[in-house]
């Protein structure tokens, strides 16, 4: 007998998850299928290298999430079923050559004492950015939790011209259009302060040079300065499973180890899905997709049941550079040369300097591997116990920017091949470059798993060529754009067909908006 759904959910992300569990305390009878064996997409964490160091195999840092609609009115609930935010007031920092660095504190006088390290300027143009943070945040931020275009967006941004006046508002558009490099050159003058906030651009695909690659650096090296970094303690995965089990007490159901092969679509309509095992499912009301826009119109519809203009967008949606995983077991926790201080940091980046990460992010481009690539060095033992044994370390680093195929070696080190057989030898100029940063890391080292970029779309079809982020947030595939023009608010040219996730506005990062905004109006 084929089983009758109101909604069925492709994909356990947490933006799937989100619209699932809004639509069952509606009352809807709600089925969430996921490929994997475990829920929670590019948001999950396991043993990876060995027994006791729990790793975040993907996503670590839950700032975004802790400031969704959605956590706001689940707090409670979440925590109530195992989920339970852990914060370091030491966020973020950069380390460099000359066995210096730099690191961002949630104290405002140790903040501003760091600055002055480098540059008394710095810590007055600091007090600048922080005052205009708190000037205009308010006109665009709550943009990134409402439908483009809509009539409530309509409003806010009218609000914001009559408070901000034309000039205010012609001067918040144009720091906004800036690149990354054009935003650190305007409000510092050392290239040690620019180079701690400029990476934030490469945790998207925003390299150096990119124009309205500026906003990210412009809020994420604000807010993890005032917040702090905050991960799920004992690992992400309890956060998603905090969410199922918000799902299954609203009696949704959610299957794991279920691929779905396509929607069905009758007379324009979807109305179920069938398995790769052959197994049919109705949904009589809705199809919700937290896939890529690629993924929807090439692997689960028939392209005859697609209007020809979707089809050419979709199948020009951009993908940005990839990404490597590496997580390592340490015997110690790491002893960089910069200073003791900067094993409490969060996150530690290694680019070192602007001038590399935008010679890294042109190298992967053009298909090159990078001679040096950004490190992202997440040090959750700092701010979590249970990561790792006792006097141990749980190492998580993300590698930026790669090319998802391989031409040729900036070095000429390593032969272009499939990233099956060249992760290993890649991954071990990660290792160098750590290594000339700190005094153990390379005899700390217990086990090392390195996922490249080919590891990370076998696992989730959402992160094609290695792009961690479903897809580029150029201008051009951003805002009312994403993922194509005319299809931002998450409907698609079928009806009753539904796509939320990182692939729509407001795009990458664990926000929850467009799993929360789309149940809001079913």
């Amino acid at each position: 007998m084929t089983k009758k759904y109101d909604a069925i959910v492709i994909g356990a992300g947490h933006n799937g998850l989100i619209s699932a569990i809004q639509l069952a305390e509606k009352g809807w009878k709600v089925l969430v299928l996921e490929k994997s064996s475990k829920p929670g997409g590019a948001s999950k964490s396991g043993e990876v290298t060995e027994p006791g160091y729990v790793h975040d195999v993907y996503a670590m840092n839950i700032g975004l999430f802790l400031g969704s609609q959605f956590y706001q009115k689940y707090e409670e609930e979440m925590q109530r079923f195992g989920f339970e935010p852990v914060v370091n007031d030491k966020p973020y920092a950069s380390v460099f050559p000359d066995d210096t660095g730099i690191g961002a504190y949630q104290n405002r006088k140790e903040m501003f004492k760091s600055l002055a390290y480098h540059s008394t300027d710095d810590t007055y143009a600091w007090k600048d950015l922080s005052h205009y943070y708190d000037q205009t945040t308010p006109h665009f931020m709550p943009l990134m939790q409402m439908e483009l275009p809509s009539y409530e967006a309509w409003k806010h941004v009218m609000k914001s011209m009559k408070q901000l006046k034309l000039n205010g508002l012609m001067e918040l558009g144009s720091h906004l259009l800036q690149s990354p490099r054009e935003f650190v050159d305007h409000w510092f003058e050392s290239d040690k302060v620019k180079a701690m906030v400029a990476p934030w651009g490469l945790h998207l695909d925003f390299g150096p040079d990119v124009s309205n690659g500026a906003v990210f650096p412009f809020l994420e090296s604000i807010l993890n300065q005032r917040n702090g970094m905050a991960f799920s303690k004992g690992g992400i995965q309890n956060m998603i499973e905090s969410m199922v089990k918000m799902l299954e007490i609203r009696l949704g159901e959610i299957r794991t180890e279920a691929s779905v092969e396509r929607v069905l679509v009758e007379s324009g309509q979807a109305y179920g899905v069938v398995l790769e095992n052959g197994e049919e499912i109705i949904a009589e009301k809705a199809v919700i997709g937290n896939v890529t826009p690629t993924q929807m119109v090439n692997r689960l519809l028939d392209e005859k049941e697609v209007p020809d203009h979707y089809l050419q967008e979709a199948d020009s949606y951009r993908y940005g550079p990839a990404t490597m995983m590496i997580h390592l077991s340490l015997d110690e926790p790491l002893q960089w040369k910069a200073g003791e201080k900067y094993s409490e940091f969060a996150y530690v980046h290694i680019g070192p300097y602007v001038e590399d990460l935008a010679r890294t992010y042109t190298q992967a481009m053009n298909g090159e591997l990078p001679d040096s690539p950004l490190l992202i060095v997440g040090q959750p033992d700092v701010m979590d116990e249970t990561r790792s044994p006792e006097g141990k370390s749980t190492l998580w680093i993300q590698v930026r920017a790669l090319p998802s195929h391989v031409k040729k070696d900036s070095l000429n080190e390593i032969e272009a091949d499939d990233w099956s057989n060249i992760k290993e030898a890649y991954a071990d100029r990660v290792i160098e470059k750590l290594a000339a940063y700190t005094h153990n890391s390379k005899r700390a080292i217990r086990k090392r798993t390195v996922l490249s970029p080919a590891d990370l779309e076998e696992d989730n079809p959402n992160l094609v060529g290695g792009d961690s982020v479903s897809g580029s947030h150029h201008l051009f595939q951003n805002y009312v754009f994403r993922p194509v023009p005319g299809y931002s608010r998450y409907k698609t040219p079928i009806d009753r067909l539904y796509m939320v996730g990182a692939a729509t506005w407001p795009g990458g990062g664990l926000n929850g908006t467009s799993g929360w905004l789309l149940a809001d109006k079913l």
